[in-house]
């Protein structure tokens, strides 16, 4: 057994014994100004939502929420919540940083040549791309038989008025089922063979110019599918074909300017990015460069300021990401530098009505999050933060309101403002505390399931670092399209 050195007992001695040190420090999960997050209390929080998954990871969320929060409570009671157009400038950066870079990139845009005449003849002339118009009378496949008839019927009738030279966008935007293209005249976006649904596609890609087939059946229902002429859809083909080249053009822009600023990413980046996502308050003023370029360098600080602009749930995904993907996430950060300096340098920045909108939308959310937690108005200069703050938390677990993130970076502002501090021990603590009475709640419900509660939920949404997005299942199916995720002519969307 290792021997505790003389200094580390003289230390305890002088706090007290080893056991009381190492209790007390796991009955506190964190504080924040004068509040004070127990073990006990995080357990509590955990607890309480439904369908919340009980891990470090949310434990860790959970906590830093909590710190958030309280911090603001705290701003709001004395009356220095950094509301004023300086402060909403630093929380809002990375907004005004997307917005620039925007801009910057439109300005890019602006100069490269878009596709002429001749290339967009050859895509419609071609046997690759392809754009239809379409009116779907539809007739589910497990329709009844005398449903599906009146579908036909209906179809027969609509063919019938096309060949007699009714219009045929006009009929589409009437009495098409496919709620997707019926805006839009019945049109569907240019689209290479295979696209849709078997029946579709070759029924498609048989027409001629200007040809309108006959009755398509489909799992959908019943179609009639127009192949329209070169001068109707020659801005679409030419939209697409400037999206086409857009993308191949940024790709090599964005290449360039990695090369040309000599861009390399440190061997050791994707283990820093990792250390520093399991201890990202340790890490948060950290020098240490993940990648250097012509005059600058992204460091592990910087990396953390812009991971904690995301949406709580990628700091999870980033810290699963295999080392290829972080190396690639570090040179788009790096590169992402890149462009704000030459937006700098072009003097590019956001217009007055659009700083207008960011700081209204800054604003109102301040305002009804403080509605939320009772602190708004003049009574919040009389309201105990604490108890604000411990009633909020009541709402959220119990699910009466839903969790309303902060504009921007405020967190991050706030505690730059403030004295806040995160315990690790007390953290697992609570979420020790917490899966206990999880386990006694599950047992006592006789086998019931626990349904999933409104209140803390991460934002859905993908990854912001390369490679394919995980698997999430959507808030709702898309209009136009089937259970399976696919519109009315079994595009995938």
């Amino acid at each position: 057994m290792h021997r505790l050195s003389l200094a580390l007992v003289l230390g305890l001695a002088a706090c007290g014994s080893f056991k009381d040190t190492f209790t007390s420090r796991r009955d506190s999960a964190a504080e924040a100004g004068a509040l004070k997050l127990s073990s006990d209390t995080l357990a509590r929080i955990l607890a309480g939502p439904r369908g919340l998954r009980l891990t470090k990871d949310a434990a860790s969320f959970v906590t830093n929420l909590w710190v958030d929060y309280a911090l603001f409570a705290q701003a709001s009671t004395s009356g220095k919540l950094p509301s004023d157009s300086a402060s909403a400038a630093k929380a809002l950066w990375p907004e005004v940083a997307e917005l620039r870079t925007q801009h910057w990139h439109d300005s890019l845009v602006a100069r490269r040549p878009q596709p002429g005449g001749t290339a967009v003849d050859s895509v419609y002339n071609g046997n690759e791309i392809r754009v239809f118009q379409h009116i779907l009378i539809g007739a589910p496949q497990d329709a009844k038989p005398e449903v599906k008839a009146a579908a036909r019927k209906k179809a027969d009738a609509t063919l019938v008025k096309i060949r007699k030279g009714a219009d045929f966008g006009q009929l589409a935007s009437q009495l098409s089922d496919d709620p997707g293209s019926k805006v839009d005249q019945g049109f569907l976006p240019p689209s290479p063979k295979g696209r849709f649904v078997p029946s579709f596609d070759s029924a498609g890609w048989k027409l001629n110019p200007g040809e309108t087939s006959g009755i398509v059946e489909s799992p959908f229902g019943f179609h009639i599918i127009k192949r329209p002429s070169a001068e109707a859809v020659q801005g679409r083909l030419a939209a697409f074909l400037g999206q086409q080249d857009a993308g191949k053009a940024d790709s090599a822009y964005m290449e360039s300017l990695g090369k040309t600023n000599n861009l390399e990413i440190a061997k050791s980046a994707p283990a820093d990015m990792k250390a520093a996502l399991q201890n990202p308050e340790a890490s948060k003023g950290s020098g240490k460069r993940l990648a250097s370029f012509k005059g600058g360098e992204l460091t592990v600080g910087e990396y953390l300021r812009w991971v904690r602009a995301l949406p709580p749930q990628y700091n999870a995904q980033l810290k699963q990401a295999n080392d290829s993907v972080l190396g690639q996430f570090a040179k788009v950060l790096s590169l992402n530098l890149l462009l704000l300096r030459q937006a700098d340098s072009a003097k590019v920045q956001i217009s007055g009505p659009e700083w207008q909108g960011l700081y209204g939308r800054f604003t109102g959310t301040l305002d009804s999050l403080q509605m939320d937690m009772g602190l708004a108005g003049d009574s919040a200069k009389k309201a105990d933060p604490g108890r604000a703050l411990n009633q909020y938390f009541d709402r959220l677990v119990s699910g009466q309101v839903r969790l309303r993130p902060m504009p921007g970076a405020l967190g991050t502002l706030l505690r730059e403002q403030s004295r806040y501090r995160i315990n690790d021990p007390g953290v697992t603590h609570g979420l020790e505390l917490a899966l206990a009475q999880q386990q006694k709640s599950d047992s006592g419900a006789a086998g019931g399931t626990r349904a999933p509660g409104p209140g803390l939920k991460p934002a859905p949404g993908g990854p912001p670092v390369p490679g394919p997005a995980p698997s999430t299942p959507p808030a709702g199916k898309a209009p136009g399209t089937d259970s399976a995720g696919k519109n009315a002519t079994g595009e995938q969307k």
